[in-house]
C-alpha cells in the first residue's frame, strides 16, 4: 500500500475556472493526493478513482455534508443524507420528474426555447448567459416545481451570494435568503391550495410521518441551487463550443442525429459540476491508498471526465465522441435527479440553434471562480448571427477551446 502524495491544493482558489484543467492534470498525474489545506483531505482526479468512490456510497457517504469544508449542520435534502433517509427523500424528488413527465413536457420546453433563441435572434444575438442560458432553466423552474416567476427571478444572485460564504458559514446560513424565498413559496402553496409539486410535496408522509415544513424547504433549495445553475452553466458552454469551431454547426445541421453526442461531449468537457465531497467511513482503499475512516474526500469529477485513461484525447472537445461514462452527472445513488430534464433541454437547444443562421463570438467568453469551490461555467458568451449559414472552416478571432474541466 502507497502513501498518498501532499499538497496544498485549494478548490475554493480557482479563482479563474479556465485555470482547473491544468490543475487537475497535474493532481492526476499523482493519483491520490492528500491537501493540508481546510484540516486536511484527500482528492481524487482520475475516473477510476472517483467511479470506485461513487460506487461505494456506503464508505464514502454524503450524509455528513458534501463540501469542504463543510461548515455546521445545514444540509440540503436529499443530496446530503444517506440512507434510509436519502431512499425516502429522492423518492420525493424522482417521483416527480420521471422520464414520463420529462416526455409529456418536451413541447412545453420546445416552446419555451423556441421563444427564448427567437427574441435572441431579433436582438441578433448578445450575452447568451444573461439572454438564454440562465432565463431557460428559471423558466423551467416555475413549470416544473411551481416557483413564482418573481421568486425565481431572484435565485441566481442569492446563490452566487451564497457560494462567496459556504466555505465560511454553515449552508443554511449562507443561503438563508434563498430559504426565506421558498419558505414564502410554501406559506403561498399551503393558503392557495394550488395543485402542483410544492403542495404535492406538502402532502407527502416521511417514515410514516408527515414532511416537516423544514424538509420540505430544504428539498426547495436544492431545485433553487441546481435546478437553475447546472443547466445555465452547460448551455453557456455548449453554445460557445459551437462558436469556437464553425463547422461543429455545419455538421450539426446536416447530421442532426449527432445532436445527443454533441450534448454528452459538452457535459464531459465542461461539467458543470466540478467536485464533491464523501466522508469515509470506514478504513478505505483507493488505487492502493489506505484512506483512514474519518477522513474528507474530494471527488473531482471534472477532473475524471478529462482523464485519458478514460477517453482518447481527452483534453479536446469532439463532437463525434462517445462520452458514455462520463460522471458529469454523478454515478449511483446520488446520480442527479434531473438528468434527463437538462439532457433534454440541452438537446432542444441545439435542434433550434441549427434551424437558425451561424452563430460567432461578438466578445470573448468569460469565466469567473470556481463557485464555492464546486461550480463551473462560462459568466458571459457573447454571440451575435451572421447573414447566412457558413459551410467553409475559419477560425474566430476569440477561441475558447481550451474551455473548462
Amino acid at each position: 500500500m502507497t502513501t498518498a502524495a501532499t499538497c496544498p491544493f485549494d478548490h475554493h482558489a480557482i479563482t479563474d475556472a479556465t485555470s482547473a484543467p491544468g490543475i487537475y492534470a497535474d493532481l492526476r498525474d499523482n493519483g491520490v493526493v492528500y491537501s493540508t489545506e481546510h484540516g486536511g483531505f484527500y482528492v481524487l482526479t482520475r475516473h477510476a478513482d472517483v467511479l470506485a468512490a461513487l460506487r461505494d456510497p456506503d464508505t464514502f457517504a454524503s450524509g455528513f455534508g458534501t463540501r469542504i469544508p463543510t461548515v455546521g449542520e445545514g444540509r440540503v435534502i436529499p443530496l446530503d443524507t444517506d440512507p434510509p433517509s436519502h431512499t425516502a427523500y429522492r423518492s420525493l424528488v424522482t417521483d416527480w420528474i420521471t422520464p414520463q413527465t420529462v416526455r409529456g413536457m418536451t413541447e412545453d420546453l420546445r416552446a419555451l426555447i423556441d421563444r427564448l433563441i427567437d427574441d435572441y435572434l431579433a436582438k441578433g444575438g448578445g450575452d447568451w448567459v444573461n439572454e438564454v442560458g440562465l432565463p431557460l432553466p428559471l423558466n423551467v423552474l416555475t413549470h416544473v416545481v411551481g416557483f413564482s416567476p418573481e421568486t425565481v427571478v431572484q435565485f441566481r444572485d442569492l446563490t452566487e451570494e451564497s457560494w462567496r460564504v459556504i466555505s465560511e458559514t454553515d449552508l443554511l446560513d449562507a443561503r438563508a435568503g434563498l430559504r426565506e424565498l421558498v419558505r414564502a413559496e410554501v406559506a403561498r402553496y399551503r393558503a392557495s391550495g394550488e395543485p402542483g409539486y410544492i403542495n404535492t410535496l406538502l402532502a407527502r408522509e416521511i417514515d410514516e410521518r408527515p414532511i416537516t415544513d423544514d424538509e420540505a424547504e430544504r428539498i426547495l433549495l436544492a431545485f433553487a441551487v441546481a435546478g437553475h445553475e447546472t443547466t445555465m452553466h452547460a448551455s453557456s458552454a455548449m453554445v460557445s463550443y459551437l462558436a469556437d469551431d464553425p463547422t461543429r454547426q455545419e455538421l450539426l445541421r446536416e447530421r442532426p442525429d449527432l445532436i445527443p453526442a454533441f450534448v454528452e461531449e459538452t457535459l464531459r468537457f465542461s461539467s458543470p459540476v466540478q467536485t464533491m465531497a464523501r466522508y469515509v467511513t470506514r478504513d478505505a482503499e483507493i488505487a492502493g491508498v489506505r484512506i483512514p475512516a474519518g477522513s474528507r474526500v474530494l471527488l473531482v469529477h471534472g477532473g475524471a471526465n478529462r482523464d485519458p485513461e478514460k477517453f482518447d484525447h481527452a483534453e479536446e472537445f469532439d463532437p463525434l465522441r462517445n462520452a458514455a461514462g462520463h460522471l458529469a452527472f454523478g454515478f449511483g445513488r446520488h446520480q442527479c435527479a434531473g438528468a434527463l430534464l437538462a439532457r433534454t433541454e440541452l438537446r432542444l437547444v441545439l435542434e433550434k440553434l441549427i434551424t437558425l443562421p451561424q452563430l460567432e463570438y461578438a466578445g470573448p467568453v468569460e469565466y469567473g471562480p470556481l463557485s464555492g469551490g464546486a461550480m463551473a461555467g462560462p459568466a458571459s458568451v457573447p454571440l451575435r448571427f451572421t447573414d447566412a449559414f457558413r459551410t467553409t472552416h475559419q477560425t474566430p478571432e476569440t477561441t475558447n477551446e481550451s474551455g473548462v474541466a
